[in-house]
């Protein structure tokens, strides 16, 4: 390993070293089922907090009115912690439980409040007013691993440049220099040298010092107003073409924004796809079609483009009957031209399937995508059974159609995915380290809308739904800390230089929830599109990190610096 740097930093979520942290139990406050609950979040330093399982409760009592109010952790002499909280309804109730890892609860009662529990509980550590105790990070790690770990990834050290030059001698700065990441994980990143200090290398300096800056790849957040279910496709060109569920705000139907277009806009490099950067080219290549007696569909959702086999394919979703505008399908349209933005558009029609009587597309089917590997083409859609959304994957035998029976993979079974409505949707795909890693979207699409994720090795049967590995917290959710919320049905794409894996999502700058009066989180025109970096953990793993939250706090962090001798 190569001679790091460990920066200097005073900030805390520098974990390594440390061996204590901060566990704080809280309630929501919102007329949600999970205001039933208890809910953890924990910080590194006292100020920071981010929020374990998603938000979601950890511990439910079965007594009293069985809902909680201001929850607060004590530490036991056998050092067992004790949870109290006041009942929300029967003011005279409290309730009891004790706990050794936050993860099993004993002895729940809901006693009188006058109760004098010290008595009973000899107590060591009180918690801070803010109702926190301080907690090994043993127990921290355990319940990152049971409830997932959406910490922000930060820079924690870089290399240390050494170069020996002869007089006279231009020194060979390197272009790129090693990084280390909080996760673990180690990348090279471009160095701007300034080359102005070289001048005072001489021939009596037999040391010197020449600085740098890291190379810091910086994305607006939000980076597309307007757009949910974005997706970005680099050619092999390295042009980048992004597509989204357009919001089209100058058009409404009964008071809800509608979804009239598919847009593709197209830029020379990520950055230039952003709003006002000026660099992109945007065109409406295809309008909302007339169905069966002229009924015009208010909804093309979820378009993607794909390069596939010469040709490029638009999959998109949108309605097939008059009856209603709810019975929606995966469509497909195709471009022979070289340009898709000049090019005609030949409709496909629906998705369909030559395997008879399967299951695919017999119900509400939207959020599709295609994938290919070795030589095979695969379709991932979301598709409701029993008014329960799951995700499905056959094999296409042409863009088109489905020459396999459909998989499914994923059916909602945890609270993340239950709040609201029972869904997983929007699967992404992205290959590294020998493994395929399949994202998805999880809940109602207000503010508790988060991301989740299976997996498979890549020499698997794809097509084996036991082949798949499926964690059981969320991955990437919403975030009070940086301001975003509802966080889901995304895409990945390279940086400019390939270096780089990024995450892009849609999320809103308001956090909203499903039983806010008159709220209908999907016709909300504030879903707008998002970059992130993808940071991989020690064990092969995806770190989304958390949203919006730069990579490093302080500025003199991106100094590098090299150590020149002559001789």
């Amino acid at each position: 390993m190569k001679n790091m740097h460990i920066l200097p930093w005073d900030d805390s979520l520098c974990r390594k070293g440390q061996k204590t942290a901060w566990l704080r139990p809280y309630t929501l406050d919102w007329n949600n089922p999970e205001s039933d609950s208890l809910h953890l979040e924990y910080s590194y330093n006292g100020s920071d907090w981010y929020q374990l399982n998603g938000n979601n409760g950890i511990w439910f009592p079965d007594f009293g009115s069985k809902r909680l109010h201001s929850p607060s952790i004590y530490q036991l002499i056998n050092g067992t912690y004790l949870i109290a909280a006041s009942d929300a309804v029967y003011e005279s109730s409290m309730h009891l439980v004790c706990t050794t890892d936050f993860i099993h609860y004993t002895g729940a009662v809901c006693t009188d409040r006058d109760y004098e529990f010290e008595q009973l509980y000899p107590i060591t550590q009180k918690p801070a007013p803010n109702g926190a105790v301080e907690i090994p990070m043993e127990i921290l790690s355990e319940l990152q691993k049971n409830y997932g770990k959406p910490e922000p990834v930060l820079l924690h050290a870089v290399e240390e440049v050494h170069i020996t030059a002869k007089p006279g001698e231009k020194p060979p700065f390197p272009e790129r220099v090693t990084v280390e990441y909080t996760n673990g994980m180690q990348e090279e990143r471009k160095v701007r040298w300034n080359l102005s200090e070289t001048d005072r290398i001489t021939k009596d300096c037999q040391t010197c010092e020449v600085t740098g800056r890291l190379e810091e790849t910086r994305f607006p957040n939000p980076f597309i107003y307007h757009r949910a279910d974005p997706f970005i496709y680099k050619h092999t060109d390295g042009m980048y073409y992004f597509t989204a569920s357009h919001t089209d705000m100058e058009h409404n139907l009964d008071g809800k924004y509608q979804y009239l277009y598919i847009i593709l806009r197209r830029a020379s490099t990520l950055g230039g796809l952003a709003d006002g950067s000026g660099a992109y080219e945007e065109k409406v290549v295809y309008e909302r079609r007339p169905i069966a007696g002229g009924t015009l569909s208010p909804h093309i959702w979820a378009p993607e483009i794909h390069y596939i086999d010469g040709k490029w394919y638009i999959y998109y979703t949108t309605t097939i009957s008059e009856e209603s505008s709810w019975r929606i399908r995966p469509h497909c349209l195709e471009c022979k031209d070289r340009d898709p933005l000049t090019g005609t558009w030949e409709q496909k029609g629906p998705v369909v399937t030559e395997v008879k009587g399967d299951i695919a597309f017999t119900d509400f089917s939207l959020d599709h995508t295609h994938f290919e590997h070795k030589g095979k083409h695969y379709f991932l859609w979301a598709q409701k059974t029993n008014n329960i959304s799951d995700i499905f994957i056959a094999q296409l035998s042409n863009p088109w159609t489905l020459c396999t029976p459909a998989v499914r993979l994923s059916h909602p079974e945890y609270a993340w995915e239950l709040h609201g409505f029972p869904v997983d949707e929007g699967p992404g795909i992205i290959k590294h380290g020998g493994k395929i890693f399949l994202t998805f979207s999880g809940s109602g699409t207000d503010a508790l809308y988060c991301v989740g994720l299976l997996y498979a090795d890549e020499n698997a049967d794809l097509l084996d739904a036991a082949s798949w590995k499926k964690l059981p917290f969320p991955v990437f959710q919403s975030s009070r800390a940086t301001g975003q919320f509802g966080l889901g049905h995304n895409s990945f794409t390279k940086s400019d230089d390939d270096t780089e894996d990024l995450i892009i999502y849609h999320g809103r700058q308001e956090e909203r929830y499903l039983v806010d009066e008159d709220y209908q989180p999907l016709y909300d025109a504030g879903r707008n599109a998002s970059v992130g970096k993808i940071f991989w953990d020690e064990d092969g793993m995806p770190n989304f990190s958390v949203p919006s939250e730069r990579i490093t706090r302080r500025e003199e962090d991106l100094t590098v610096r090299a150590v020149i001798t002559i001789k």
